[in-house]
């Protein structure tokens, strides 16, 4: 057995399933996309090549794709800190070693068991004017008359949208969380409660700084996620009202599918793929300054 698993011959039939679905699935639609971009294409019609024309359309003449590009950078960053302090804070009070921890880490990640679509359904109806909940509970603490669109506002439409998608996902960061926590060495944490350190002290000057690694993690899957947004924008609002919450990728799919523009649609796709090696590289050189800078130090 031994010999046989050292056999590259049996190494690579091993592999191949996996390496032929992922060769399929990503490197050839990224491919694709990149030849198709330089096209026009109504999928019904032969392609019509036009070089770099659905480019420089992009940038020139689609004021929606320009505001799409704010509004995916509005939605990244109000994910970011409507996600990541919850998360980080559920992590540190539910690995206390108090009773019943185990149940609440499973209530909080429940939510990320379910798709996209359901938990866009779900707050869709939380947020219905009428018969919503929310105003329902603003009601009967407040204002009896009080009803407000929070999907059909502009002011209030993508906040409503961050804030379903982050009570979805505080859970699956707050394992990551968990995680790097109970990697800490016990006698680290133990010797500084020795010396007097309190527990708000303990997360700032020793979870912290160790958890820096996990959280370059954190950051990176959550701007990835969020650039590559579309389930819950197209569930809730469809891109409106009045293009409030049009972000790349729905715009990307509305010109693709229901206007029929293809090779349009593959051009904004190949923009949001490389918004997202961006800003990966973005937090991985932030992240690798600060160390640099510790280390000086």
């Amino acid at each position: 057995m031994e010999k046989m698993l050292k056999d590259k011959k049996v190494i690579f039939l091993f592999i191949f399933p996996a390496l032929f679905l992922f060769v399929l699935f990503t490197p050839v639609p990224l491919f694709s996309a990149l030849i198709l971009s330089f096209f026009k294409w109504n999928l019904i019609s032969p392609p019509r090549f036009t070089g770099i024309s659905n480019f420089i359309r992009l940038f020139t003449m689609d004021d929606i794709f320009i505001a799409s590009i704010g509004h995916t950078f509005f939605y990244v960053a109000l994910s970011i800190i409507l996600q990541i302090p919850m998360a980080y804070f559920l992590a540190i009070l539910l690995t206390r070693g108090t009773w019943g921890e185990k149940g609440f880490r499973n209530l909080i990640f429940m939510p990320v068991t379910l798709s996209g679509t359901v938990v866009g359904l779900m707050f869709y109806f939380i947020y219905h004017p009428d018969q919503g909940l929310l105003n329902n509970i603003i009601r009967l603490f407040g204002s009896p008359d009080f009803s407000f669109a929070w999907l059909a506002e502009k002011s209030s439409a993508m906040v409503a949208v961050c804030f379903s998608v982050a009570w979805q996902f505080v859970g699956y960061h707050m394992v990551i969380y968990i995680t790097g926590i109970t990697g800490i060495s016990n006698d680290t944490i133990d010797a500084a409660k020795i010396d007097g350190a309190n527990a708000v002290q303990i997360a700032w000057h020793i979870i912290n700084p160790l958890l820096k690694p996990v959280l370059n993690v954190s950051l990176v899957l959550i701007t990835v996620s969020s650039i590559k947004a579309f389930d819950s924008i197209y569930v809730m609002t469809s891109g409106g009202p009045m293009h409030a919450t049009e972000v790349m990728a729905s715009h990307m799919y509305q010109r693709a599918f229901p206007a029929m523009d293809f090779g349009y649609g593959c051009a904004i796709g190949l923009i949001l793929f490389v918004f997202c090696i961006v800003f990966t590289l973005f937090w991985g050189a932030v992240f690798k300054n600060k160390e640099k800078e510790e280390l000086s130090e």
